[in-house]
């Protein structure tokens, strides 16, 4: 639900950011932004869904398998450090 918000808000502000023009869309969904370089505007969504795979998708995988869980999940980390 909030990734495919918070992506599809961020695609439709993606020209007047990069055009440097704000509208309402682009002020309204700042906290989405405004934290970030303009080439990077998306990176929010990115840690949404880091987050959203640690808590949900790794939780998927059964508790008797906590060591691959943890596994699972410092390859996520890592993937995202990079």
């Amino acid at each position: 639900g909030s990734l495919v918000l918070f992506t599809s808000l961020l695609a439709a502000c993606y020209k007047p950011l990069q055009a440097k023009s704000p509208n309402d869309l682009t002020r309204a969904t700042a906290f989405l932004h405004k934290e970030y370089k303009n080439k990077c505007y998306w990176w929010e969504a990115v840690e949404l869904a880091r987050k959203l795979v640690l808590t949900g998708f790794v939780l998927l995988i059964p508790e008797k398998s906590a060591f691959l869980r943890l596994v699972v999940a410092t390859l996520v980390c890592s993937f995202y450090a990079v």
